[in-house]
């Protein structure tokens, strides 16, 4: 399983927001049934195999379901359907990574995390005044998002400490540019 800084930082890249919290409460049953946990609050994770698959892991029907859960009860609930969704789709890829592979994209995304320009001109979240870059009816505008900048620093405060623990992370990122 992905460390929730992990899942984080994608959706931060993804969504403008890190949904830490979010990651937070759908693993909290890993406290009591460590790698177990994924039998509740984890039903995407379940229907590997049976409703999606690494070739087609979004399906037309979910994002027809993601859609009409936008139209019915609004966009913001949409996005956390979306953020649960990829979280179980990140923990099934995570699954069958080695120890190596796991380090490796661990710390490519400190490194992205760790560079505020890479994520305004490449994944649109400009973490320094706290907007989101979206397409709106075919337009590139640029929303501001209030939460954006206080959750990047906190999630960004979190990863120090991770970077800081972790030997094999640190000597990766001394060869990123």
């Amino acid at each position: 399983m992905p460390n929730g800084w992990l899942h984080a930082t994608i959706d931060l890249i993804a969504f403008g927001r890190p949904y830490f919290d979010l990651h937070q409460e759908k693993d909290k049953a890993h406290k009591t049934l460590r790698s177990e946990h994924r039998i509740v609050k984890h039903e995407w994770y379940q229907a590997f195999g049976k409703f999606w698959t690494f070739s087609d892991p979004f399906p037309p029907w979910l994002k027809g379901f993601i859609q009409a859960m936008r139209d019915t009860e609004g966009i913001d609930r949409a996005e956390e359907q979306m953020v649960s969704t990829s979280h179980e789709y990140l923990d099934r890829v995570w699954d069958i990574l080695s120890l190596p592979e796991r380090k490796y994209w661990e710390s490519f995304f400190i490194w992205v995390l760790f560079n505020p320009r890479i994520l305004k001109n490449w994944a649109g979240v400009d973490v320094v005044n706290g907007r989101i870059r979206r397409v709106v009816e075919d337009r590139e505008i640029w929303e501001f998002c209030t939460d954006t900048k206080s959750e990047y620093e906190r999630l960004r405060r979190y990863v120090e400490v991770v970077k800081s623990n972790d030997e094999i992370i640190q000597d990766m990122l001394q060869n990123y540019g």
